[in-house]
């Protein structure tokens, strides 16, 4: 056995377990942090690489994809058991998956697989590359607070660890987004917006790696580096590295899927027919956007077995089966699920539009145009147009790689031609045509070079460079540098308006994700403590419920303190006359700047700034559960078929002629709700006395939005006649369907209408 390779073995051996037992012994939250990252991604990553053939950053990229992979797929098996997911569970189920290839390189001849190794200079030069890759994509990553999608993102994770997996199958796509946090979360204990990221960031940084491998082996080295290069400095690549989401997972397991489509080509070994499946299936499991790339794989597959004469059928069969088997245990119980219907629903309804009056089918060119020249700069859109013009045209003349073609025209025709209203779904163009862009820009460098003028060649590089320069500058600007926030600030702080030209005058309104935009959330809790709840704000609840650690919130005038953030990202509408009856207490600074004013019932002598920039917040699983108050009087009654309604607290204080009474139901939905039903509070005796009708939460909330495990506090306030009676009369509540009116069922109750209690009314 060759030494050199047994002491890699032995140190691999060595840090795994080391870095283990510090994840174990060293205290949740930031000491564990690097120890898990190691453990759960990176050791894994050079232990499979030992094992994989071929070149030796070739080996990595294809190690560290199946690692993000296997580790994120090993906890969806362990979420589906019963209860709490065991965190020394999954551990043991990492140890293995980063022993096992130091087992079976030790017992093979892995010699072969050492001895190819990169040359010095080729080395250099990607190095290069992924240092830029990382230098736009690590700085100020813990900057950014949660946008929505990665709020409702973690609050799942925390319901997963926690024993509720069916948080799974209402996700409306696929679960890696989730499983990649709930790893790290278990293994860690507490963890913070940038440690929740940074799986997301090395994903992102792996895509680079990959799209420079994929365009190396069906061309060359240099097309490799230039699409490398062009894919680094990509914003969308960058911003999906800076946020919770699947797209660099949907990115890099797709081009790997693709690249090891390739290797079977060229070595016929099933092995890496195996692989490419599984790659396939993961970007499956992240989202459906990975089908577009499915083409192109079964392209140059199909097309290896034309070229032999023969099916290599154990291959396949190994294949399929492994690919099928990792979908099936997911979509199957998915597709039996109640929630199906609701992401049916949401996908054909919504996001293709085929269920509304207007068909979001047609031409998307513009929106797609807009987002893509959001993202990056309109030059750069322009030269990789251009660039990938002359490499489809290289490609035609020469009649070679079509997969490359596929791999850019199938996501391009879907999204442009077929989808009304892509958004940033436009992000699957852009691997493959970076690798066109890379062809062409080999192709021209090559006619330049061969024509031999050197004034030609001087200024093809210089052309180049400026090109570049203004390429990389655009992305800098957006998303590393984050004063200003210039995606917040289009109008005043848009990025070299005289340079960077546009041919739109406003920036897409939806669909926006990765821009750096930070409002004062981490610290708001600590500001208002206990006394200041139940709270209020003009922010969505899949921010503030991770800020807030899903402290009372209500929709409702009922609030103690209320959160005016000055730059919402999803704003929530209220009526601002409640604001007249409060005092301003404390002002929420980002940068110097106010960003949150937080108003309360009582009048302040002065108020107090804090600036929330450098500020953390560190939050375990326990944090984010939905919980119900300690003083609630319980309930305990199913409503209707799909929702409970747990319990009530009643507040009594201005229960006379002319005031109010004020009751906060707590609902539970059992299961996904397609109708919208109001709930009805009524005081009634045999004659109705007061009440109050409406949609929960103040009109906010809609049952069609609530999903299973969710609770709902939901305040109604009931005023009083100025002529109500004196004395104990009886509080009902109920839900009815708003269209028909025709009140949902619940055993025992006349009528359909739950009595709670008896309310006294007393004289003013």
């Amino acid at each position: 056995m060759n030494r050199r390779i047994s002491k890699r073995q032995i140190g691999l051996l060595t840090a795994i377990f080391a870095t283990a037992v510090l994840v174990v012994v060293l205290p949740a939250g930031l000491a564990r942090q690097i120890p898990a990252f190691l453990l759960l991604w990176i050791w894994p990553a050079l232990t499979w690489a030992l094992w994989l053939p071929g070149r030796s950053s070739e080996r990595f990229v294809i190690a560290a994809g199946l690692v993000l992979l296997a580790n994120g797929f090993w906890v969806l098996l362990v979420s589906f058991l019963p209860g709490v997911v065991p965190s020394w569970l999954i551990m043991i189920g990492i140890l293995v998956g980063a022993v096992t290839p130091l087992v079976m390189s030790m017992l093979s001849a892995g010699q072969d697989r050492l001895q190819r190794k990169e040359s010095p200079g080729a080395l250099i030069l990607l190095s290069a590359v992924l240092l830029l890759a990382l230098l736009l994509r690590l700085p100020n990553l813990g900057y950014k607070e949660l946008q929505g999608d990665e709020g409702m993102i973690m609050a799942r994770a925390a319901a997963v660890l926690t024993g509720d997996e069916t948080e799974l199958f209402i996700h409306q796509k696929g679960p890696a987004e989730i499983l990649l946090p709930v790893g790290t979360w278990a293994m860690t204990g507490l963890i913070e917006d940038f440690w929740i990221r940074l799986p997301f960031t090395w994903a992102g940084l792996l895509a680079v790696l990959a799209i420079y491998w994929l365009a190396r082996s069906w061309f060359s080295h240099r097309v490799g580096l230039i699409a490398a290069l062009l894919f680094a400095i990509g914003g969308f690549g960058i911003a999906f590295s800076r946020i919770v989401q699947y797209q660099n997972l949907v990115i890099l397991w797709g081009a790997l899927a693709l690249l090891t489509a390739t290797r079977y080509r060229r070595t016929s070994k099933s092995l890496d027919l195996v692989l490419s499946a599984v790659f396939l299936s993961g970007g499956l499991l992240a989202h459906y956007d990975a089908i577009l790339f499915a083409p192109a794989v079964a392209w140059i597959l199909l097309g290896s077995e034309f070229d032999k004469g023969m099916i290599n059928l154990r291959g396949w069969i190994a294949a399929l089966i492994t690919g099928l088997l990792m979908l099936a245990i997911f979509y199957i119980p998915y597709l039996l699920s109640p929630s199906f219907n609701s992401t049916l629903n949401y996908l054909v309804g919504i996001r293709l539009g085929l269920g509304s009056g207007e068909a979001q089918l047609g031409w998307g060119g513009g929106p797609a145009w807009q987002m893509s020249t959001f993202y990056n700069s309109t030059w750069y859109v322009l030269g990789l147009l251009l660039l990938g013009a002359v490499g489809l045209f290289k490609l035609a003349r020469q009649k070679s790689q079509f997969a490359a073609v596929l791999y850019f025209a199938v996501p391009t025709l879907f999204y442009i031609l077929l989808v009304r209203d892509p958004r940033t779904h436009v992000y699957v163009i852009f691997p493959g045509a970076t690798i066109l862009a890379g062809l062409g820009a080999i192709e021209i460098w090559d006619s330049v070079q061969r024509a031999g003028n050197r004034g030609i060649i001087s200024l093809s590089i210089v052309i180049s460079a400026i090109w570049l320069v203004i390429s990389l500058l655009y992305p800098i600007l957006m998303f590393v540098d984050v004063t200003p926030e210039r995606q917040r600030n289009w109008a005043t702080s848009r990025p070299l308006p005289t340079l960077y030209l546009t041919t739109w005058q406003v920036p897409p309104k939806f669909g926006l994700f990765g821009f750096p935009h930070q409002a004062g959330w981490r610290v708001a809790m600590d500001v208002i403590g206990q006394d200041g709840l139940p709270y209020a704000s003009n922010e969505e609840e899949e921010i503030t419920n991770w800020y807030m650690a899903q402290s009372p919130r209500t929709h409702c005038p009922d609030f103690q303190t209320f959160l005016v953030s000055a730059d919402a990202q999803d704003s929530i509408p209220y009526n601002q006359k409640w604001l007249k009856e409060t005092h301003l207490q404390n002002r929420i600074l980002v940068n110097g700047q106010p960003s949150i004013e937080i108003f309360g019932r009582e009048s302040v002598g002065t108020v107090e700034e804090i600036e929330a920039v450098g500020r953390g917040l560190w939050l375990g699983p326990a944090d984010l559960l939905p919980t119900l108050p300690a003083g609630m009087q319980p309930v305990g009654v199913t409503v209707g078929e799909s929702i409970r309604l747990a319990g009530f607290d009643l507040n009594s204080k201005e229960a006379f002629p002319g005031g109010n009474l004020v009751i906060t139901l707590y609902w539970e939905a059992l299961a996904p709700i397609e109708q919208n039903n109001q709930v009805f509070v009524h005081l009634f005796d045999g004659e109705l006395y007061a009440q109050h009708d409406g949609s929960p939460e103040c009109d906010i909330n809609p049952t069609t939005r609530w999903e299973p495990g969710q609770i709902i506090s939901d305040t109604h306030i009931v005023e009083l006649p100025d002529d109500m009676p004196i004395g104990s009369i009886p509080l009902l509540v109920g839900m009815y369907d708003l269209l028909s009116g025709e009140r949902l069922t619940i055993k025992g109750a006349d009528d359909n209408a739950l009595y709670l209690s008896d309310v006294v009314i007393g004289e003013r």
